[in-house]
């Protein structure tokens, strides 16, 4: 077992001793550290100070440190060598500290078709660092402050630029808040709109379920919304806000079609009811160029949700919310209130990667490599499972494969994972139950080569 040293111990520990009524010193100290050892708070391998250390830390004579230590080592509390610090013993009738859950052991798939995760493999470490690098050297020193709780002005000013080119979002730098992922970006205007008033929330149906969790935790009610094969269905809609992801809908991987855009955006006007736009893999579609945004179409009915966690990496956690006028000081409020504002060196890296080109050719490669998973897979399901109907393939990171009705897909989900391979249930993700069965596959982690043995091995599982 590793031993902590003196030094540590030292820095880590501030005893205390507080004497019982006619309890000598040296009695205090022993008893304080024969209860810190049952106790766990001083493990087994731990080095002690030496004697006259402890001595002089606490203030008392050496000999009432040696005579602890001594009677301790009696007990079988410690061990003491000959000019060595004691250690702490493996006292087998040591009570353990309380449990604490620690990142478990779990077996890793031999296949991994997680459905919500980018290969964060090709993150572009050496340009990341040299970004970060730069935006260390060369950021004024008010950079380095607190700072505006919308974010900082470079990454606003590049955003709205690059946003505008590559998804026809209209908007000013200053109606730009940049968030920490789209968890916190999804938090943020769930919170606005509860302090307005707001009471019904729509959602996609199936959809993720974090989602669902924020808008119920948040007291406020959940409608859902059907999703087809042309995406969320607007028929019936009546609430304040509505979440769509109309580029690449999780889980089913449906593509708004022009006509249900349409609708949603009459809808809006009409009612005056937000739509709130998650530009979900917008930036990996296969057979031709990505549909434009949503927001563009109605700048002032829809807030539009991007971030850089299937792009880059989920660790950054960088996203950026582009909110209708009226609703941007209310949201920087609430920004401000959560966690004053995102980390900022970050957002200097994400700029000058974005201002170089580095970002937008990062993006072109990742969506090559994706593109040949793609296709390797829609060949795979082809040839092990021809009977069923594959859904969502033409953008994103995974795809829906549809069970016959009346199929269990957590029972298929659970032999999945029996026979090494990492699926979802699609009914893991649906609000209500509308007979829909079948698996999310995730590609964007696998290579090409282990696909089709991920699927013939998946087909083998799947009953017929």
């Amino acid at each position: 077992m590793t031993r902590a040293t003196e030094e540590q111990f030292d820095e880590a520990s501030l005893w205390k001793l507080e004497r019982h009524a006619g309890e000598s010193l040296r009695a205090c100290l022993e008893r304080t550290l024969r209860d810190a050892i049952r106790e766990g708070s001083l493990r087994a391998g731990v080095e002690l100070p030496a004697s006259r250390r402890l001595a002089d830390q606490l203030g008392v004579s050496r000999g009432v440190t040696s005579d602890a230590y001594a009677e301790l080592e009696a007990q079988g509390y410690l061990e003491v060598m000959p000019r060595r610090p004691p250690v702490v013993a493996d006292v087998a009738g040591a009570r353990p500290a309380a449990a604490v859950a620690e990142d478990a052991d779990v077996t890793q798939p031999r296949f991994d078709m997680t459905p919500t995760t980018p290969d964060v493999t090709l993150f572009p470490r050496r340009l990341w660092a040299s970004a970060l690098a730069t935006a260390v050297r060369e950021a004024p020193a008010a950079a380095l402050d607190y700072g505006d709780s919308r974010g900082s002005f470079p990454l606003r000013k590049t955003l709205a630029d690059e946003l505008g080119r590559t998804r026809g979002v209209i908007c000013e730098p200053a109606q730009i808040i940049v968030v920490q992922g789209a968890s916190q970006g999804v938090d943020l205007v769930l919170r606005a709109l509860r302090d307005t008033g707001a009471g019904r929330i729509a959602v996609e149906d199936p959809s993720l379920d974090r989602q669902q969790d924020q808008i119920t935790g948040l007291g406020l009610e959940l409608s859902a919304l059907p999703v087809d094969r042309d995406g969320v269905t607007v028929d019936g809609l009546d609430a304040a806000a509505v979440i769509v992801s109309p580029a690449h809908q999780f889980p089913t991987g449906a593509v708004l079609s022009g006509a249900r855009r349409r609708e949603l955006i009459a809808w809006s006007r009409e009612t005056g009811g937000l739509v709130i736009e998650d530009d979900y893999d917008a930036e990996f579609r296969y057979d031709r160029e990505p549909v434009r945004g949503l927001q563009g179409l109605h700048p002032d009915g829809v807030l539009y949700l991007g971030t850089t966690s299937k792009t880059l990496a989920p660790a950054l956690r960088l996203g950026w919310l582009v909110v209708p006028g009226p609703l941007v000081e209310q949201l920087a409020a609430v920004k401000l209130l959560l966690d004053d504002f995102s980390p900022t060196l970050e957002q200097l890296a994400l700029a000058e990667m974005l201002e170089r080109g580095h970002y937008q050719r990062h993006i072109r490669r990742a969506r090559a490599i994706y593109r040949a998973r793609r296709d390797a897979l829609v060949g795979a399901l082809a040839t092990h499972l021809p009977d069923l109907r594959v859904g969502g393939a033409a953008a994103g990171l995974s795809a829906a494969l549809y069970l016959p009705a009346g199929s269990d897909d957590r029972a298929v989900e659970r032999s999945a994972s029996e026979a090494g391979i990492r699926v979802q249930a699609l009914s893991r993700y649906a609000i209500e139950d509308r007979g829909d069965r079948g698996l999310v596959i995730g590609y964007g982690r696998m290579h090409e080569t282990a696909i089709e043995p991920a699927i013939a091995a998946l087909g083998r599982v799947i009953p017929r």
